[in-house]
């Protein structure tokens, strides 16, 4: 679990990687959130745009909320009067054996009132989406840059 709140809604997106070098949490947090490609700067732009005539808070990056990082995990997050997040990136140890490794992301969301709940309703579908997307195109980038040859 990402934390000790109660949670309205979570969610969890597992990838393998195969045959490289070990990812780390610190890995896979720089991979999804600090290089994330255009279409998603301009949904959350968008998104940003949207709720602020409802007061909700946009975000202006990601490195700002991190709470703990190891070589593991991840753990980033934010509340504010609507609702509150937060987000756990784990990277397990790679298994030798099969040259695999485990990554995950799980997001936990509690709702502070009506308003963060009808904001997550709408925000839904496309955290489902933009999350799976991101793990998949990080894990797909890091094979394409740390993929050992076996014999």
């Amino acid at each position: 679990m990402v934390c000790k709140m109660e949670a309205d809604y979570t969610d969890t997106y597992t990838t393998v990687l195969r045959n490289t070098s070990r990812m780390t949490a610190k890995d896979l947090f720089r991979m999804m959130f600090v290089y994330y490609p255009k279409p998603v700067q301009y949904l959350l732009r968008f998104r940003d745009w949207l709720v602020k005539p409802f007061g909700l808070q946009g975000g202006d990056g990601f490195t700002d909320l991190i709470k703990e990082k190891d070589e593991g995990k991840v753990t980033f997050g934010k509340s504010d009067k609507h609702l509150e997040f937060q987000v756990l990136l784990q990277c397990d140890i790679p298994d030798a054996p099969t040259q695999c490794q485990s990554i995950r992301m799980t997001t936990v969301v509690k709702y502070h009132n009506l308003l963060g709940k009808v904001y997550f309703f709408f925000i839904r579908p496309f955290h489902a989406l933009i999350c799976k997307w991101l793990l998949k195109r990080a894990a797909r980038n890091w094979e394409k840059e740390n993929t050992h040859i076996v014999k």
